[in-house]
Formats: structure tokens, C-alpha cells, sequence
């Protein structure tokens, strides 16, 4: 849960605490990374890794 306003990393839409979000963590070439999305893009992204968008 968040716990102050964060911008979307993919559209920069602020996401204020209590909204839904994604958080996607991946490791980069250079450490770890910790990226935050509002509803509608992780739902792209999640629509992206199921094949459904090309």
C-alpha cells in the first residue's frame, strides 16, 4: 500500500494512496529495479505479457 503519491513510470499519471496499482520488480544489467504503474498501464502490460497486445 502506498503511503504518498507516486507517479505511473510509463505515463506519469499520479497514483495516490489507496488507489490500485502494479508494481513490477525486474533486475536490470545494473541491480534492481522497482517500477510503479496505475491500473490502466500494468492492465496493458499484463495484457502485453499474455500475448494479447503486439
Amino acid at each position: 500500500m502506498l503511503r504518498r503519491p507516486h507517479d505511473c513510470d510509463r505515463c506519469g499519471r499520479t497514483i495516490d494512496p489507496g488507489e490500485e496499482y502494479g508494481a513490477v520488480d525486474a533486475i536490470d544489467p545494473d541491480g534492481d529495479l522497482r517500477v510503479l504503474l496505475c491500473a490502466p498501464c500494468a492492465g496493458d502490460l499484463r495484457a502485453f505479457l499474455d500475448g494479447e497486445l503486439l
